[in-house]
Order: structure tokens, then C-alpha cells, then sequence
């Protein structure tokens, strides 16, 4: 006897069963198979510079029950990496799925210094939106190019913002200097705690040149209110979009990407007082320092300013946190209401790391590698496909675009050179079938600002997994970590004879690498 297929099957058992019960059961099979076949949608949550570590969810000293909420939900990636330690680069790994060599932006895009994505580039929210779905970003981007005609309303901070605040920062560059930060574009008012203006007095001129140093020494509490907050208008945008979408049919993907915690070192009231910089347990590992990045401005702030200079980053750096966490709190309550939650993949991460006393050293302005600047915070929640877990998959920037597409039912383009996680993640492979290395890259930028990395071109590299990291740079010296036994990477062991064979094996990895994926330089 010919076997039923899945469709007569169904069919047939919902007859039988509407003719015992009385009721019809077709229709709610069909609205079953329809619903198993549905489009999720996608809620991209992203902050600037935040080092997983500052989270309650990885241990860390900040309580983030919102950002928890979302750990707890889903999975938990603990060895997730950015394809390089900062803005603009990864952000356009994320948004294609490529290492920086191929996409070709290495630095931070600004005019006539690095081009930024334009509409020819192929991104997932362009992809996404051309397969039907509402596309929005808000909050930071850092990418900049042409308008870009699948982001309708973009709210950029850089911009949007800027020109929204304009009246409010007029009127404060009219006050005293000396009491409030010029923030690129932003005029922000802010109270400086006199024990740290104790540590900045005793600079004198040191830093008299430094166009960076600004952001530093008026470090303090911001004097506006929360709504006037960038992020919070962030959030306030996401939340409207939100419900705005609620009894729309069609799928959406909104990015709501957060600035904070990246500098302005400013934190608003009642989140600046939250933290006492005197009870901060400070790192462990902030008194071992490669001589290699001594001239790095993230080691100069503390050569500078010592500990208690450490002490009051760590104050705001936490208070951003937090603030940022009770956004992310509005947001998933937001949608929660609409009713959309089950049917949308969140995702929280961010775009790199932050030093964070580690090394002695805070900000992202150094060469290094370190965990503290390399690693970022991963978490992605959809029960419809991904059991909560905590996952050891090595995961970096490029692999969010195929992720996405696959859940979507988007074809991968073929030059995307990430992995999608989602085989994994339900059991369909193994994991011992996925990647079982990160890398992440500092390349040297086109004179002209181009996106393409030239022939010969210098960079530095590093390639992380299965325990261990080796870093190469420019001039051939490397680093090499056990990072299960020197989380804190304190003793490099790239010279001890007992770690030859694992140094060899991560190099030839490095190598193999830089070849697979098109590395055009020296």
C-alpha cells in the first residue's frame, strides 16, 4: 500500500478527528503549519564598548536583570569575539557578514578618511527588506555612506540627535567652560566629583595637546534630564516603532544600538550616585602591563590618573550600564504588550569591548588584544527554535548575517565568510562541526580612504579558540595566552618550549585563514 505523505496524514486525522469531537480541526492544523512557517521577527539590541564582564548574567558587578531576562530566555555565548576591537569596522562585519579585509572597512568611517556602506552594499537589513520586511535602525551606526532607502526613519546619534539637542547644547556652550565636556557635536553639562578633580588638577598641562583628554578630565555626572539622554530617546524610538508595528502582518527587523557605554564618560542622576568608586573591587590583572602598549592613550589615562582615576571610569562606565539595562527593560516590556514576543529572534551583544581597569588600562584606545576589548557579550533568544543554554561556540562578528538569513529563510550571499549558528543551536549538527576558532584583525587603511585593503598592506592579527589565543603584529612579534589557566592574560608563553606545538598549531590556523578569506597584504 502506497504511504501516506505528512499532508494526508494530517488531513485525514483532522477529519477523523472533527467528525468524534464535533469540531473542525483543519483549520487550526493549517493555522499550526502557517504559524510553523512564519517569519520572525528580529529585535537587534547593541551597545557601543561593553565588556561582557560588567554583566550580572557573565558574572560581572552590575545588576542587569533586564539584559538577564534575556540570557535566561535563550543562549548564552561565552566565547564570542569582535572581528576587531572597534566602532565601525565590526559594525560592517556585523551588517555583512565579512572580516575587514574584505569588506574593506578598516577604520572608522568619516569623510575622505574611510568610506563608509553604501545602498550597493549587501547587508542583512537590506536583504531583509527587499523579502518584505520593516526595516529601522536607531541610535548609534557609525557607517556612514549614502542615505540608505531600507532605513526610512534612521535616528543616528551622531546626527539625528545632534541636530534634535542643537537648542539645549546652545545654550550650555554660553555657561563657563570648565563646566561642561564639547563632546564632539555634543555640549554636555557636568559635575565633576572633587576627589577626581583633585587627580586632574595634578596633571597641569600634561595633557594640553591631547584633543582626547576632553573626554577624560571632565569624566562626572551629567546634568541633563533622562529624557534629553541620547539612549533613552534610543529606547523611546524602539518602544514607538514597536507599537506602532503591532498589528502589522509583515515581519520586521528594528536594530536599537546604544552608545553607552562608550564615551561621553557622563552618567545622568539617580545611575552616577549608584555606585560608590571607593567599594569597586578594580581588576586583578591592572599591575601587569606589556611595555608594547605603554603609549596607548588607554594606558596614559591611568598613568595619568592613577587609580582614583580608575576608580570614577569604573563609577560611570557602571552607571551606563545600568542605565542601559533598564532601557532594555522598556523595550521587552514593549514587546511583550504587542503580543509579538514568542515570534521574535532578540538578540543583545555588542559591537567590542572595553579594558575596564584591565591591564591598566580603560577605553578601546590600545593595540592590544586583550579579552577585555576582543570579547563581547552575546545573547540570543527565540524558544520557538534555541533551548536556553549556555554555548562555547566560537562566534564573532560575521556570523550574525547568515544567522539571520537562515532563520528568515533568506539565501546566504556567497561572499559572506561567517557561519550560521543556527544548525548548532538545534542540535541538527554537531558542534564539534562548527568553527573552532575566532579571529579579529587591525589593518592598516587605504591612503585615500577606499575600501580596499592594498597589496602588501600591514596588519596585526589573533586567533582564539579551543582555550588559547596567539596575536601577531606588524613586526612579528606574538603573544601567546592559556586562557583557561591566565584568564587575566598575564604571562605569554609564545617562548616556552612546552606550548611549541600549540603555538605552531594556532599559527598555521592564523595563516590558513588569512588565505581562505582573500587577505591581500604582507
Amino acid at each position: 500500500m502506497r504511504k501516506q505523505t505528512r499532508r494526508e496524514f494530517l488531513k485525514t486525522a483532522g477529519l477523523t478527528t472533527a467528525a468524534l469531537a464535533g469540531i473542525s480541526l483543519s483549520s487550526a492544523v493549517s493555522k499550526a503549519s502557517k504559524a510553523a512557517r512564519k517569519r520572525p521577527n528580529i529585535l537587534f539590541i547593541m551597545c557601543d564598548q561593553l565588556n561582557a564582564n560588567a554583566l550580572s548574567c557573565y558574572g560581572g558587578p552590575v545588576q542587569t536583570p533586564n539584559i538577564d531576562r534575556i540570557a535566561a530566555n535563550g543562549v548564552r555565548f561565552t566565547q564570542a569575539t569582535c572581528t576587531t576591537p572597534f566602532c565601525s569596522p565590526t559594525r560592517a562585519s556585523i551588517v555583512t557578514g565579512m572580516y575587514l579585509h574584505a569588506h574593506g572597512i578598516v577604520l572608522n568611517a568619516a569623510p575622505r578618511r574611510q568610506q563608509g556602506i553604501g545602498p550597493e552594499d549587501v547587508t542583512t537589513e537590506k536583504v531583509l527588506n527587499q523579502a518584505g520586511y520593516a526595516t529601522h535602525h536607531y541610535g548609534k551606526w557609525h557607517l556612514e555612506g549614502s542615505a540608505l532607502p531600507y532605513y526610512p526613519d534612521m535616528f543616528r546619534s551622531g546626527r539625528e540627535y545632534a541636530e534634535k539637542m542643537a537648542p539645549v547644547f546652545e545654550k550650555v556652550r554660553r555657561q563657563d567652560k570648565a563646566t561642561w565636556m564639547n563632546w564632539y557635536k555634543w555640549a554636555l553639562p557636568v559635575d565633576i566629583a572633587p576627589a577626581f578633580q583633585k587627580q586632574v588638577d595634578a596633571l597641569g598641562d600634561r595633557w594640553k595637546e591631547n584633543k582626547l583628554a576632553e573626554f577624560i578630565v571632565k569624566m562626572g555626572r551629567l546634568k541633563l534630564p533622562l529624557e534629553q539622554c541620547c539612549d533613552v530617546q534610543v529606547a523611546d524610538l524602539t518602544c514607538r516603532r514597536l507599537r506602532a508595528l503591532e498589528d502589522s502582518k509583515n515581519p520586521f527587523m528594528i536594530t536599537c544600538s546604544f552608545l553607552w557605554p562608550h564615551d561621553p564618560n557622563v552618567a545622568p542622576s539617580p545611575y552616577y550616585e549608584a555606585f560608590d568608586p571607593e567599594k569597586i573591587e578594580l581588576p586583578r590583572n591592572r599591575h601587569v602591563r606589556e611595555e608594547r602598549f605603554e603609549r596607548n592613550w588607554s594606558r596614559q589615562i591611568i598613568n595619568g590618573l592613577g587609580e582614583p582615576g580608575m576608580r570614577e571610569f569604573l563609577r560611570i562606565y557602571y552607571a551606563m550600564v545600568k542605565l542601559i539595562d533598564d532601557q532594555v527593560g522598556r523595550i521587552l516590556e514593549v514587546l511583550d504588550k504587542t503580543g509579538k514576543t514568542d515570534d521574535t529572534v532578540i538578540i543583545f551583544t555588542a559591537d567590542h569591548g572595553d579594558m575596564m581597569g584591565g591591564h591598566g588600562m580603560v577605553w578601546k584606545s590600545t593595540n592590544s588584544f586583550y579579552d577585555e576589548v576582543a570579547r563581547v557579550p552575546l545573547l540570543i533568544s527565540y524558544p520557538r527554535k534555541f533551548k536556553p543554554a549556555l554555548s562555547e561556540l566560537a562566534v564573532d562578528s560575521t556570523d550574525f548575517m547568515p544567522t539571520l538569513l537562515e532563520l528568515t529563510g533568506q539565501p546566504v550571499p556567497e561572499q559572506v565568510q561567517g557561519q550560521s549558528l543556527v544548525p548548532f543551536l538545534t542540535g541538527r549538527r554537531d558542534i564539534s562541526q562548527a568553527r573552532q576558532y575566532t579571529f579579529s584583525e587591525r589593518v592598516r587603511g587605504n591612503p585615500k580612504g577606499r575600501r580596499k585593503v592594498l597589496p602588501g598592506a600591514k596588519g596585526a592579527f589573533m586567533v582564539r579558540g579551543k582555550g588559547f589565543k596567539l596575536t601577531r603584529y606588524e613586526d612579528g612579534s606574538e603573544y601567546l595566552y592559556d586562557l583557561k589557566a591566565d584568564p587575566g592574560e598575564t604571562g605569554n608563553l609564545v617562548d616556552d618550549p612546552k606550548y611549541r606545538l600549540r603555538r605552531k598549531a594556532l599559527a598555521a590556523e592564523m595563516d590558513k585563514w588569512l588565505k581562505r578569506t582573500g587577505w591581500p597584504g604582507a
